[in-house]
């Protein structure tokens, strides 16, 4: 048991790194989570209009023994975490029941008007009759950019191609995804680009990822995680946004996460014809490069320059194999 207080920021703790992060989903569960720190502490030691520094309070946690443990609770660039200058096992202990405690408690009624930098997005989020909201608003509409040409691919990234074989994987419970080629459905290679994915994140692993798998990655991740057999094209939203997250270059932010959200939908769009709007400009110019070269894509070949062309365009670069 602890006795949890919020108490004025401690200069040893300027420059604290994240110690734990908080297991809870974006959004509406941040929202509620805030409500709930300022419904048991009142306002923050600091709080700005960038959603990437919203807010941080410190934290004093005393045990039964008489024990103090400090830390601080905020919400950054990856979201809600816990920082502090000591990860020992008791600290951390009092983090994770401070957490919970926090979980549990009725949120205060609130709203907070930020902003999201790297797009320009404004949000508002708060919590009305206990119960959290989150809306954003994107500053853009349609984007007509310029569109070039595909990217030429290097010999050694067809041959990659060609050393992917998952023809002898038992796949028979997960054939709809695995086995279809939808090569009458669209003109995109839908297996060249679903098996090269599948093999990044399939490293590391004794047998190629299966499909349930890769569900509770993309639900641990904060990804689309709800597909099945008549909803193929969510299974491919989850493969194409885990593969992004884990295998292209960058810090885990939220400006990658949607990055990689809307790689993944842009993706989706060509193979499986799901269009429903853009979520940032650099969505909206991918949905424009595959509007232009819709009917010009018809080989692997073809599909790998279309897909690391829109790669380019969220600036995400495929990690390389040692």
């Amino acid at each position: 048991m602890y006795n949890f207080e919020a108490i004025e920021e401690q200069p040893n703790l300027h420059n604290s790194s994240l110690i734990l992060s908080i297991d809870i989903g974006v959004g509406v569960e941040i929202a509620q989570f805030r409500g709930s720190l300022l419904g048991l502490f009142g306002e923050p030691n600091y709080k700005a209009s960038n959603i990437e520094n919203a807010f941080q309070y410190t934290i004093s946690a005393m045990d039964t023994a008489g024990e103090t443990y400090m830390f601080t609770v905020y919400e950054g660039a990856s979201g809600l975490g816990i920082g502090g200058q000591s990860n020992d096992p008791a600290t951390l202990l009092a983090a994770k029941a401070f957490i919970e405690y926090v979980k549990h408690a009725p949120p205060a009624e609130y709203e907070e008007k930020l902003v999201y930098s790297d797009t320009g997005s404004t949000i508002r989020y708060g919590c009305k009759d206990g119960v959290g909201y989150f809306n954003e608003c994107l500053p853009f509409a349609d984007v007509a950019p310029t569109v070039g040409e595909l990217p030429q691919i290097a010999p050694n990234q067809l041959d990659e191609l060609t050393g992917i074989d998952f023809s002898n994987i038992a796949d028979e419970d997960e054939r709809w995804f695995w086995k279809k080629d939808l090569l009458n459905f669209s003109s995109i290679h839908f297996p060249t680009i679903r098996d090269l994915m599948r093999k990044d994140v399939s490293r590391g692993r004794a047998n190629p990822i299966s499909l349930e798998q890769l569900r509770e990655i993309a639900r641990v991740d904060g990804f689309e995680a709800v597909f099945g057999a008549q909803s193929a094209e969510m299974a491919l939203v989850s493969l194409v946004s885990v593969w992004a997250w884990h295998t292209t270059e960058g810090k885990a932010t939220k400006k990658k996460k949607l990055d990689c959200t809307s790689f993944a939908w842009t993706i989706s769009r060509a193979v499986y014809g799901l269009y429903g709007g853009n979520f940032n400009k650099n969505h909206a110019r991918a949905n424009a490069l595959f509007e232009a070269y819709e009917d010009k894509i018809s080989s692997p070949e073809d599909t790998l320059r279309f897909f690391y062309a829109v790669l380019d365009i969220f600036k995400l670069k495929r990690l390389k194999v040692e």
